[in-house]
């Protein structure tokens, strides 16, 4: 039976142009025949495409792509139980109508739809060569890193790549299509996007758009995810060649604070500001134990079950070696909850000054050079080891500025001995799991090495150990993809 609410329908008509019996709209408002017709007017419908991401990443993001792994976990609110749809999500319990797993699939269509409206209407514009170019570039890249996120959640998903204007064709493109089909089309924007994109903006209102690097380091990690490491190699070794000179800044900790956003570590984040746009973000109240008052923000907490999520889990703080400069860079143990007597540990990378309650100005991290680093690092161990080669050299950047020694093959310190690929392997993994924890990067990691299910059992085991109050139900299955939305299943019965 089908539906008027389903969610793709609604995100792909959503910004549609197209003419309708009801279309009565005076002609000095802004619709298909009067808009699209400047420079101007394509950069706002851009801005609209770069949008979605603010509330994908507040909203759901962290959730499906961090607290799903075994980093994160969340704190049991007594006093609450309205939080349950995220509690499912950590415990591999979520039933296909879970609200964060629509909002994911709602944002990113959202974002696609509007990227197709911009192409679309682009191809025939008279504006400006270079601005077009841009344009294209950018577009390009948000579409490839929207349907990046959607494939690797969801597995086959429907491949809409033009602007739709009608119902009828928001139903003919509702049919999932093979993920195979979904990665030739990300490879095929990313390309697109890295032949169109500047190396860099030269005007400070643009900074925080897509650069070249962006989508090179993207269509890295897609070749990556693909086993394709020869592919990602080049891609790589042109963004630690950029002339933006990307490099490691010397503090860890450093790169959290606001003076920081967009700095030259960054590659791609996206973007937040305190204030009454409605363009800010609020992690650090999310992820605030949801009973430490005022202590952490410097304002009260929502009453209710806004907060105590992506809390640090045992297997998280054990996966620091001592003197591991990130470990306190990137949580706090400083809360000790009053009902229990425990202390809950809490992301504080997040944490950043800021006047008015819920609004925080902290962006959020995609790519960063130390990601490119290990990235990089990983795919030469796999296209070939070489026992202290270019990968060690890579790898013990990363590990330098966290204030550890580096790893090596023959070390005489069996933990820093590293003599085989396979030891190779499991160091590289396990140095982006402390170097990105928190940066919505360790499920798609698990997934993309085929370690999920073998550690998400093991971890699972350690929960249940040191967690009376889970239900039977938790962890009995670990899904690998999530349950595609039941609205979009029921869109094509």
């Amino acid at each position: 039976m089908k539906h008027t609410r389903y969610l793709l329908l609604i995100c792909l008509l959503l910004t549609a142009c197209g003419k309708s019996f009801l279309d009565i709209s005076p002609e000095q408002f802004q619709k298909e025949g009067n808009y699209f017709k400047t420079a101007d007017q394509f950069v706002q419908a851009l801005n609209g495409a770069y949008a979605p991401l603010q509330g994908l990443y507040t909203g759901s993001h962290w959730v499906l792509a961090e607290m799903r792994s075994d980093n994160t976990s969340y704190q049991k609110n007594t006093g609450d139980a309205s939080g349950f749809a995220r509690e499912e999500l950590d415990e591999f319990r979520e039933q296909d109508d879970n609200s964060f797993v629509y909002a994911y699939f709602n944002y990113s269509y959202n974002g696609i739809a509007r990227c197709n409206t911009v192409l679309d209407h682009l191809s025939g514009a008279t504006i400006d060569a270079t601005i077009k170019t841009q344009i294209t570039g950018q577009a390009s890249f948000l579409r490839a890193f929207y349907y990046f996120n959607l494939v690797r959640a969801f597995g086959d998903i429907p491949l809409v790549t033009h602007e739709v204007t009608s119902t009828s064709d928001a139903f003919n493109v509702a049919e999932r299509k093979p993920a195979a089909d979904i990665y030739t089309q990300i490879i095929a924007d990313a390309q697109t996007a890295i032949a169109n994109l500047p190396d860099a903006w030269t005007n400070a209102k643009d900074k925080g758009r897509a650069v070249k690097a962006s989508a090179q380091t993207l269509l890295a990690e897609v070749y990556l995810t693909q086993k394709q490491y020869n592919n990602a190699v080049p891609l790589l070794r042109a963004v630690m060649q950029s002339p933006n000179g990307y490099t490691l800044l010397p503090d860890y900790a450093s790169l959290y604070t606001l003076a920081n956003k967009n700095s030259v570590e960054s590659i791609f984040e996206i973007q937040y500001m305190e204030g009454s746009s409605n363009e800010f973000s609020d992690f650090m109240y999310q992820f605030a134990p949801y009973n430490a008052g005022t202590s952490i923000t410097g304002f009260g907490l929502y009453t209710g079950s806004g907060s105590g999520w992506n809390i640090p889990t045992q297997d998280m703080l054990d996966a620091y070696e001592a003197g591991d400069k990130r470990k306190d860079a990137s949580i706090s143990l400083s809360f000790t909850d009053p009902n229990t007597s425990k202390i809950v540990p809490y992301v504080i990378k997040y944490k950043t000054p800021h006047a008015i309650r819920y609004q925080t100005a902290s962006n959020f991290p995609v790519y960063r050079f130390a990601d490119v680093l290990l990235m990089l690092a990983e795919c030469l161990n796999e296209a070939g080891f070489a026992a202290n080669g270019e990968a060690y050299t890579l790898l013990n950047q990363v590990r330098q500025r966290a204030g550890l020694l580096p790893k090596t093959s023959g070390n005489a310190n069996p933990a820093l001995n590293v003599s085989t690929q396979e030891a190779f392997r499991q160091a590289v993994w396990q140095e982006r799991r402390v170097e990105l924890a928190f940066e919505d990067h360790r499920w798609f990691d698990l997934l993309r090495t085929g370690q999920g299910t073998a550690v998400m059992l093991a971890h699972a085991a350690r929960e249940k150990a040191l967690k009376a109050y889970l239900v039977p139900a938790a962890y009995t299955g670990i899904k690998l993809i999530y349950q595609y939305p039941r609205r979009e299943v029921q869109l094509m019965d």
